[in-house]
């Protein structure tokens, strides 16, 4: 990793603002300009790093979920063709595999790829609310299987966006 890391420099940037900027500007509207810019230049700075690990992360967590909820939906017997249609734009998205030409795709990559599967997410949970799948006897196994993984984003977004504890 690049040292100073691009956090570093936020977080460089922030405290010089607040330190040799932001006293020699009087009460008022540029004043709170300053100190907004400074708040968000900060939480810019603490989440910064963070981001690309928590797409990856993201991204390979829905993916292996998808695979499993394409694979239970395709052994379901439902004439429901919507759901096997969708099933099978699950799988078609999942076989792209984007950015796997690189071991470690660009943040670019990463988000672009965080929105196509979350549409496929969105798109399940429209599906399972329909009026044929609402009768699928798995639909209470991949409702489950789509509520943990909702669970675990949550999980990892607190961890990207909440403020790191105060070193000791």
């Amino acid at each position: 990793m690049t040292k100073p890391s691009i956090g570093d420099l936020l977080a460089g940037v922030a405290s010089s603002l607040r330190e040799a900027v932001l006293p020699e500007i009087p009460a008022g509207p540029t004043r709170r300009q300053i100190q907004v810019a400074i708040s968000i230049i900060r939480r810019a700075s603490r989440a910064w790093d963070r981001v690309g690990p928590y797409l990856y992360a993201d991204n390979k967590d829905i993916e292996e979920t998808l695979r499993h909820v394409s694979a239970l939906l395709d052994r379901a017997k439902s004439d429901d063709a919507g759901l096997k249609l969708l099933g099978q734009k699950m799988l078609t998205a999942l076989d792209q595999r984007s950015g796997a030409e690189v071991e470690y795709p660009s943040p670019a990559a990463l988000s672009a790829r965080n929105v196509e599967l979350q549409g496929l997410l969105v798109e399940l949970q429209q599906a399972l609310h329909a009026p044929p799948a609402r009768d699928l006897a798995e639909r209470t196994e991949v409702l489950g299987m789509l509520r943990a993984v909702f669970r675990r984003m949550l999980v990892r977004e607190l961890e990207v966006n909440v403020a790191e504890p105060a070193r000791k």
